[in-house]
């Protein structure tokens, strides 16, 4: 086997399992902001449809301030699967473009905290305050996911869709 791309491979593993950046974990892909998609946080943080408006506009905003980021990283990353894929990958090409990739997100970092920011000022002090449970509540997922895995938990109706794997369905 190839050290050089094995070493690449182990830098490429150790660059993404460093996790998301400040401002939390974000996605590149496009994350629709419907209503239909707002209605259980609009309830949770009791949020006016002027606040949600204001946050979706926001978003929209966002996500065009990153196509051009976003579009430099996509054919990146498909040339680094690609060759992933192939029998014969190039350690030093899969290198460079996940270094170039690790480049791109950490300009994407300032405009998306940004976006955050500004998010956040749409909010009332109370709806700061329960956001911020939220948030903790979000960093027990991973310990949740794991005690449902051991049987410990019974996972949220609806977890695996209705009529979804359960004792007496496939």
């Amino acid at each position: 086997m190839n050290w050089r791309f094995l070493s690449i491979l182990t830098l490429a593993s150790a660059l993404f399992a460093q996790g998301p950046g400040p401002g939390g974990p974000r996605h590149f892909g496009p994350r629709g902001m419907d209503a239909a998609k707002t209605d259980k946080v609009q309830s949770y943080l009791n949020l006016t449809d002027a606040q949600i408006q204001s946050l979706q506009q926001l978003h929209q905003s966002e996500r065009a301030a990153l196509k051009p980021i976003m579009q430099q990283i996509e054919p990146l990353r498909q040339s680094m699967h690609s060759q992933m894929e192939s029998g014969s990958a190039d350690a030093t090409a899969v290198g460079k473009a996940m270094l170039s990739m690790k480049a791109l997100e950490q300009q994407a970092a300032p405009i998306r905290s940004s976006f955050q920011q500004q998010a956040l000022a749409v909010l009332t002090a109370d709806q700061k305050t329960k956001l911020a449970a939220l948030e903790n509540a979000a960093s027990l997922m991973p310990t949740i996911h794991q005690a449902t895995g051991l049987n410990l938990l019974t996972p949220p109706r609806g977890a695996f869709g209705e009529g979804g794997p359960g004792p007496d369905r496939p």
